[in-house]
């Protein structure tokens, strides 16, 4: 594993940070089990799904990939006691409450089928849920993983390697690692730090956008407990677009919109410097599984006009990125793929996960994610639309999905009862603030 999928795994021992990848077909014309054989048939050919996580003895290293049969276990099929779109919900709640442990599979894939009421579907639906550990893909390898899984295309004939190591060779190639990995710490250290003054430097002068300011902690910030809320606001891409403003940027748009009007009713206020804690993938080609960024950008809910809002929010994505791509970024990544893995591992073991701080990066997090075109395909049935739940922490307990296939996307709302216990109020805020949105494009 690199340093940086190694650190996610072990962080994930602290804070489970599944993620759970929802497609909606509509029209299934096989039966479960033969859809079932097919899947598993696929993903034994896939490489990324025929892996789990291997430790190091002692944890004198990183991690190791090794080779895993895909079983029978690794597709769930659940009977609902009601065949229907809110018990489906339930279900998904559930799942959301359990995690995948990646030493001995890091991914499930779970069907729910004739599931009656499901947006966008006049008959029953098959629902499928893709559970994927966060240290085995981040989201848009995620993203590729199912679109192999779902795609009706022939896969390219790849050779799965099936060889073990044995603990011996693990540590020996560790011990002849550790000299070159401390040299490298040193020499990129130091050139991570000299970046680290030139962007501070870069700073000063106005050439990049200083650091976002932190926020001020709301309802959504508070710990969220053991149970999860979930729901998904499915709507035409068409809502969220205008002239230079992206879907993610009109659906953060309505986002703001959403928590403003839901903090307002339910406390009475909302700060001014209410914002969100955002994915944002790194440059160049990926190195780990894990190529991405959280950087925190304004909602700007003082701004009544929702396209100058739009812009703004646009704008601050932009400075965002544009701050994340200064080469101390790229330095720093390079010293961190120096750092021996008991460093990493000793540092993530030191760290309190649960201490509260007076202010944070984000009253939310955003993820979004574009799944492509609508023509996956599951049992005979076509996709309608697809949905992801980014995970809870003890610092963020309101989280937003956005993910759009074809002309659809997604608005997905997860929370616990600690935290939004009326979901059903926020979801509909959530739709208010679409309509809103889009009269304002238009």
């Amino acid at each position: 594993m690199t340093p940086t999928d190694a650190q996610t795994f072990w962080i994930s021992e602290k804070i489970p940070n599944d993620q759970l990848l929802l497609y909606c077909f509509e029209g299934q014309s096989e039966s479960i089990e033969d859809i079932r054989r097919a899947l598993l048939e696929r993903a034994s050919t896939m490489p990324d799904l025929c892996v789990r996580i291997r430790e190091v003895p002692w944890h004198l290293d990183y991690p190791l990939w090794e080779p895993m049969p895909v079983t029978q276990a690794l597709v769930v099929t659940h009977k609902l006691a009601e065949l229907s779109w809110d018990q489906c919900i339930n279900s998904i709640e559930v799942l959301l409450e359990n995690h995948v442990n990646p030493r001995a599979t890091p991914w499930l894939l779970h069907l729910f089928e004739g599931v009656r009421g499901a947006p966008r579907c006049d008959g029953p639906a098959l629902i499928a849920v893709l559970q994927v550990a966060h240290s085995l893909a981040d989201g848009k390898r995620a993203t590729a993983i199912a679109r192999t899984l779902f795609s009706q295309d022939a896969l390219p004939l790849e050779i799965i390697d099936t060889r073990s190591t044995s603990s011996a060779q693990v540590l020996v190639r560790a011990a002849l690692r550790l000299p070159g990995q401390i040299f490298r710490l040193f020499r990129d250290g130091r050139a991570g730090h000299e970046a680290q003054l030139q962007l501070e430097a870069d700073t000063a002068a106005e050439v990049v956008a200083p650091q976002a300011p932190n926020r001020t902690k709301v309802r959504s910030n508070i710990a969220p407990g053991p149970h999860r809320l979930v729901r998904m606001v499915v709507r035409d891409a068409a809502d969220f677009r205008a002239d230079g403003v992206s879907v993610t940027v009109g659906a953060m748009t309505a986002i703001s919109v959403a928590m403003t009007n839901y903090l307002t009713a339910v406390d009475g206020s909302v700060p001014p410097e209410l914002g969100a804690e955002v994915t944002i993938a790194k440059d160049g080609k990926p190195k780990s599984r894990n190529h991405f960024r959280n950087a925190g950008v304004g909602l700007f809910p003082e701004v009544p006009d929702l396209r100058e809002r739009a812009e703004r929010i646009k704008e601050s994505m932009a400075e965002r990125r544009a701050r994340a791509a200064h080469p101390s970024s790229a330095a720093s990544d390079l010293a961190m793929e120096a750092v021996p893995g008991p460093l990493i591992r000793w540092g993530v073991q030191q760290y309190d996960f649960t201490a509260i701080p007076e202010a944070v990066t984000g009253n939310t997090v955003v993820s979004s994610v574009a799944r492509g075109a609508a023509d996956l395909v599951l049992g005979g049935g076509v996709v309608r639309f697809t949905a992801g739940f980014p995970s809870l922490s003890p610092v963020m307990s309101l989280t937003h999905g956005v993910h759009g296939i074809g002309d659809t996307v997604t608005i997905s709302i997860t929370t616990s009862p600690s935290s939004i216990p009326d979901i059903d109020l926020y979801e509909k805020l959530m739709h208010d603030s679409i309509d809103e949105v889009r009269n304002a494009f238009s």
